[in-house]
């Protein structure tokens, strides 16, 4: 990979159904053979997204109305993250590279090298979660609908620590080879306000599925004393993924081709139905 040359993209705030459309875009370009993609982004509106699968009862959808956060599905797996504070990345990559020839973990634990060492210059030790982190069984008690539907409730083997608590959410989607990674990294993060999104049977319950994410999950201020901003956070980034790939990043935007198949799929990611909608045609 010595040498090799990204694509760098830095885009500005947009609505989640255009987020989720433009990383769509660019796997399809990554299967046609196009090179590897790095790109950064945020939400505004701020949005509540969805793993591909995940059942979209676990959303409470007046509370997202009321207050003002769109719901959008995400095309890759996971839980529901809030996308409000923070810095968001993807990484595209052709099933030619040698990250995408690798398994999932061996491919997430490979890319995770470029978030740590952009987090180290931040001043962020962060470290790999360890097979003692991984969450518990569920019980009954815990296994209720919005209890374990937020993405940041417990670290997954291959994702990053900082003083025992989650700092990024990532998850990851492979098409005909290609590879897209996308994760969320909150500069703040407040469980009340993913909380108060969520369904849940009764508040009792919410509390107590809230202070427990609390205990696991945490903003990069939480963790660090230095002044963050999105594009210092960015910047720090992009030199920890030029480092750990060895490679050259060339900033670009996307093409015109690339704007009109975005505005195409963005119509289908404004319905968070749409995964179940197409199952019943």
């Amino acid at each position: 990979m010595t040498g090799e040359s990204w694509r760098l993209l830095r885009h500005e705030a947009a609505p989640g159904a255009w987020n989720m459309a433009v990383d769509e875009v660019l796997l399809e370009e990554a299967i046609k053979g196009a090179g590897p993609v790095l790109r950064f982004y945020s939400w505004r509106p701020y949005a509540l997204s969805l793993g591909h699968f995940q059942a979209g009862t676990v959303v409470d959808r007046a509370s997202c109305a009321q207050a003002g956060v769109d719901v959008v599905r995400r095309p890759t797996g996971g839980r529901a993250v809030l996308h409000a504070d923070e810095v968001t990345y993807s990484i595209i990559l052709p099933s030619t590279h040698p990250i995408a020839q690798l398994g999932v973990i061996a491919s997430y634990q490979a890319l995770s090298r470029g978030l740590t060492l952009g987090l180290a210059h931040l001043g962020i030790e962060a470290q790999l979660a360890r097979m003692e982190h991984a969450p518990a069984p569920l019980s009954a008690a815990t296994s209720e609908m919005g209890a374990q539907a937020a993405c940041f409730d417990a670290p997954s083997w291959y994702e990053l620590l900082a003083k025992g608590r989650k700092l990024v959410g990532s998850a990851q989607v492979r098409r005909s080879g290609a590879l897209l990674q996308h994760g969320s990294i909150p500069l703040t993060l407040v469980p009340q306000d993913l909380y108060r999104l969520l369904s849940f049977s009764n508040q009792a319950v919410r509390e107590r599925a809230q202070q427990a994410f609390a205990a696991k999950a945490a903003g990069l201020r939480d963790v660090t004393s230095q002044r963050l901003t999105v594009d210092s956070v960015v910047d720090a980034l992009i030199n920890g993924f030029r480092q750990a790939m060895a490679c050259i990043m060339q900033a670009d935007e996307l093409t015109p081709a690339e704007l009109v198949r975005a505005q195409e799929l963005e119509r289908k990611h404004a319905d968070p139905d749409w995964l179940w909608r197409r199952s019943k045609v």
